[in-house]
């Protein structure tokens, strides 16, 4: 018989806050932008999951809270060396860590009736499509309900960084680019590459080994082509290190 184990993970001894860069309302904004992002997870995925499916979220605040701690740990480890020159975490850093402590604790879970599965999830309207179409509407949202951590911490990057109500790019901006690079670029619109960033990270989130330096560096880079807006200075440092 598996025995369960007897030490335990405490922060008694461990300074998380403090009143100069990890501060109360800092930490509280983190856990309410969290908050956010699951809310808003919740409704699309509501919006989309017929009502005769029985079925429930559940958000653990005591795992949200836990993200915050691990994420503040994580970045004071960062502030506090001497190695990094980093008086503060940019934006970058804050979305990295924040996500990847999300992944670990997972503090979302799906809730259903014992006699059905997930697979079985029904979707609004799917008695108006084909057999094929009902099917593959069916595992996507599957698929969804089982990676719902994933896609909430897709939105919380994703909302913390970008403004994509912003739109800096437009069509001609598009039709510039599309042109100097031939048939070199492989979308149709900033919004279709937007769509396929997204996707690919959501499948990065679920399916690849994570870190938040590696997390870092691909948010980095999203931001190389400004097609949307940010919706702040990231870049800034205030005069730190890396």
């Amino acid at each position: 018989m598996l025995r369960m184990g007897t030490g335990f993970i405490g922060y008694g001894d461990v300074q998380i806050k403090d009143d100069k860069v990890f501060t109360d309302e800092r930490l509280r904004g983190w856990r309410d932008h969290l908050f956010e992002s699951y809310k808003e997870i919740h409704k699309r995925l509501e919006e989309e999951i017929d009502d005769s499916f029985p079925h429930g979220f559940f958000l653990s605040e005591s795992l949200l809270k836990e993200v915050i701690i691990d994420a503040t740990i994580g970045m004071r480890k960062i502030t506090d060396s001497e190695n990094n020159n980093v008086a503060d975490p940019n934006a970058f850093k804050e979305a990295s860590y924040l996500a990847y402590w999300w992944l670990r604790h997972k503090p979302v879970s799906v809730h259903y009736a014992p006699e059905v599965t997930l697979d079985d999830v029904v979707v609004r309207g799917d008695g108006e499509m084909s057999e094929e179409e009902r099917a593959r509407a069916r595992e996507k949202m599957a698929w969804y309900l089982k990676h719902v951590n994933e896609l909430v911490a897709v939105q919380a990057v994703c909302s913390y960084l970008f403004d994509f109500s912003k739109e800096v790019c437009r069509s001609r901006e598009f039709s510039k680019v599309k042109k100097s690079n031939d048939c070199g670029f492989a979308f149709e619109s900033f919004e279709e590459m937007k769509n396929e960033i997204v996707d690919d990270l959501t499948y990065y989130f679920a399916y690849r080994a994570i870190a938040p330096k590696m997390i870092e560096q691909v948010l980095e880079a999203y931001t190389f082509h400004p097609a949307w807006g940010l919706t702040g200075n990231h870049w800034d440092n205030g005069g730190a290190g890396r």
